[in-house]
């Protein structure tokens, strides 16, 4: 799963030295737990791993400026989502993540 270029866009990595090969094992491993727990999480949504990091890619983020002469703040906004990725922004909780 990991191959699929569509899931995770990263080439065929050539490693000679032990620490560098064991370091790119081990995030492999992470990668598929990460895939693992976000599947887990949504699961009562009945997607696809692959129908489900396609929804979290259409979560879509903005930086708003709150002023027009160029000292205003600075703020995180989420454009509009369809049903299921709100449903998605709301389980995984990732307002959080969006200093708010």
């Amino acid at each position: 799963m990991l191959n699929d270029v569509l899931l995770v866009p990263v080439g065929p990595i050539n490693h000679h030295k032990d620490f560098n090969i064991r370091a790119h094992i081990f995030l492999c491993i992470i990668g598929m737990i990460f895939y693992r727990y976000l599947a887990w999480k949504c699961k009562y949504l009945g997607l696809s791993l692959k129908r489900l990091v396609e929804e979290l890619e259409g979560i879509r983020v903005a930086l708003v400026q709150g002023k027009t002469g160029g000292k205003g703040k600075v703020d995180l906004v989420v454009e509009e989502m369809d049903a299921k990725q709100a449903r998605l922004f709301s389980l995984l909780d990732l307002g959080t993540f969006m200093g708010k």
